[in-house]
């Protein structure tokens, strides 16, 4: 069985934020505890060198884990090792060494881990509080006596850690904004889409064709407004069921969008009914491009639960040329529509100018 590991674009969105910390800070501890091995190895610190080959392991295993959306193992991993690293390093080395400051992070770290309680992160972030300043009081003297190691080091160690400490801070707030702007883009998103049909709902319709109102006044180009809805949509639902109902309603929007030009809007206005708008359009264009949609509607074959059947719209159309409001036009598409309707469907009716 082919198993397929995660990434930044196809994660799970609720995920997207815990998964992109862990991804990318691995890659900074791995590197940061690597180079520590040879370091301890030459101090000749044997428990400081074990312990940051567990660590490299933890950092490597908390990585491909997370891939393969392990979120919270890999979570929990994490913050283990860094608690451990940060405590038995301090206890050989002493406050100097700087290694206390890798407590730090953990508390936005924590914070990341959206689907902790706010009680288990007051909780969590509590405990590590207490154990930092436990850790300030009791191990300020190195269990190495004074002399065994080199001020100097002690110094180059901490500046060390401080630097990695405001690397992985800084990593942090980075992908912190970066999951922001992604959460704010699918809250606009669930807010101007419509959820079935991926298409524009009809809040973001309105202010799109108010905008090209707008830019009507400024260059007196027209525009078309068209409504339509399927044929007998009632049948589908009523025979099929709803799911195939659903299938209708994506198959039909997915074709539509297909004929359209970049520049073109379309939204579900309501239920099975479609709103398309033509920028700087004439009405005898406009018209030949939604023939064109009708057609490639009619022709299509449909096939759903083992059964084949065909579909089609009727489309209204009129086109707005500043001698009337938006709505008024909107009016005058829906009752070409339902003249299309009367007139036997599957047909394009325009305004007559």
């Amino acid at each position: 069985m082919k198993v397929e590991t995660l990434s930044a674009t196809n994660v799970r969105g609720d995920n997207y934020r815990i998964f992109l910390v862990i991804n990318y800070i691995a890659y900074l501890g791995f590197a940061a505890h690597s180079l520590f091995i040879p370091l301890f190895y030459w101090l000749g610190i044997t428990p400081l060198v074990l312990l940051n080959i567990f660590s490299v392991t933890a950092w490597a295993l908390a990585f491909f884990i997370n891939r393969y959306g392990r979120h919270r193992e890999a979570f929990i991993l994490l913050v283990i090792e860094i608690i451990l690293h940060a405590f038995v390093a301090v206890f050989f080395l002493g406050w100097q060494s700087g290694f206390h400051y890798y407590l730090l992070p953990l508390v936005p770290f924590i914070f990341f881990h959206h689907k902790q309680s706010t009680r288990s992160i007051l909780l969590e972030t509590t405990l590590l509080f207490i154990a930092y300043i436990g850790l300030y009081l009791y191990t300020h003297h190195p269990v190495f006596q004074a002399g065994a190691i080199d001020p100097d080091i002690l110094d180059a160690l901490q500046v060390m850690n401080i630097a990695v400490n405001f690397a992985a801070l800084g990593m942090l707030g980075y992908f912190f904004r970066i999951a922001s702007i992604r959460a704010e883009k699918d809250m606009e998103r669930l807010a101007t889409t419509d959820a079935l049909t991926r298409l524009y709902n009809r809040r973001k319709m309105r202010e799109m064709l108010e905008r090209e109102r707008l830019r009507f006044e400024r260059d007196r180009k027209p525009f078309i407004i068209a409504i339509t809805d399927i044929d007998y949509f009632k049948s589908f639902n009523d025979l099929h069921g709803h799911d195939c109902g659903d299938y209708v309603l994506q198959k039909v929007s997915r074709l539509m969008q297909n004929c359209l030009r970049k520049q073109d809007v379309i939204a579900r206005w309501g239920g099975e009914e479609f709103l398309i708008m033509l920028p700087e359009t004439e009405l005898e264009g406009g018209v030949k491009a939604i023939e064109k949609i009708r057609e490639t509607i009619a022709e299509t074959r449909y096939r759903f639960g083992g059964e084949e059947f065909k579909v089609t719209m009727t489309f209204g159309v009129a086109i707005f040329d500043g001698t009337q409001h938006i709505d008024g036009c909107i009016k005058q598409a829906d009752q070409m529509l339902y003249t299309g309707k009367h007139n036997g469907r599957n047909c394009v009716v325009a305004v007559d100018v």
